[in-house]
């Protein structure tokens, strides 16, 4: 069985890598494959929020072509997750949906902790709506300075910053966390998927349940089996090279890159 995971920037799956801890959850004969997009846009605000919700469809697409048996968006915000069912016959899993999912299972009330700042609170938001979750959340905490999206890369940027500070961030999500079971959460949930390297270092030191919410995807997508056949393409005529064309126009732009990747390949380094 292949899964695609849809957005991933760079080979997660190397041993010691950004994603090595997904690595014993994969059962026998299961095997994990990035599709990055080829959209360079972050998503700092709804406009290129949209403009991934392509860039992750195009993803989607190849991935579908090469031969996978279900896909993973590899980003809580679940980009372009309404556009890949309709374009692809596979199974297809956004971690913010089945992760708020099984934070909130059983009635429980839970609260998020991100290392995005509050600007960023708008994707997670608009996922508890669209699911249903928004009774069964207490809250989002935000572990990140609102100061870092103005200076992503570079030397001095936020990139540098976090890779020389990744047991202070550690501490501080811990801390959080600590704080959301004060407020009476019952779980968390980590409001990144680049926290992934980070969850088993951060559930052994909480009071309550910390939910990862690609691991809860990655679960999820093996549950449903090896691809059965049929028609994998289920788009009009035309539209997966259309989607192809438009991110075509963008592919060469120089990527922003996502701050807190580096946390996950400073962990995977030993940091």
């Amino acid at each position: 069985m292949k899964i695609g995971l849809l957005g991933a920037v760079r080979d997660p799956f190397r041993p010691g890598g950004p994603a090595g801890e997904l690595a014993p959850l994969l059962e026998l004969g299961v095997q994990l494959q990035p599709f990055p997009s080829r959209v360079p846009a972050f998503p700092f605000s709804p406009l290129e929020q949209a403009l991934q919700q392509v860039g992750h469809l195009e993803a989607g697409l190849a991935a579908t072509r090469t031969g996978c048996d279900a896909l993973v968006i590899d980003s809580l915000g679940d980009y372009g997750l309404a556009a890949i069912r309709a374009a692809v016959a596979l199974p297809v899993f956004g971690p913010g949906e089945v992760g708020m999912a099984e934070a909130a299972a059983g009635g429980r009330r839970f609260g998020i902790v991100t290392v995005w700042p509050e600007s960023m609170n708008f994707i997670p938001a608009g996922l508890l709506r669209a699911y249903g979750h928004e009774a069964a959340c207490i809250g989002i905490r935000n572990v990140g300075a609102e100061a870092a999206l103005d200076r992503l890369a570079g030397p001095d940027g936020y990139l540098a910053q976090v890779r020389d500070g990744a047991a202070a961030i550690i501490d501080a999500v811990g801390e959080a966390i600590i704080a959301m079971a004060g407020q009476g959460a019952e779980a968390v949930l980590l409001g990144c998927t680049c926290m992934s390297p980070l969850a088993a270092t951060l559930a052994a030191r909480a009071p309550i349940p910390v939910i990862n919410p690609l691991a809860s995807a990655v679960l999820a997508a093996q549950k449903v089996g090896p691809w059965q056949g049929g028609e994998r393409i289920t788009a009009r005529p035309g539209r997966p090279d259309l989607v192809a064309r438009m991110v075509a126009g963008v592919a060469d732009e120089e990527a922003e890159d996502c701050p807190v990747c580096v946390v996950a390949e400073a962990m995977g380094e030993g940091a």
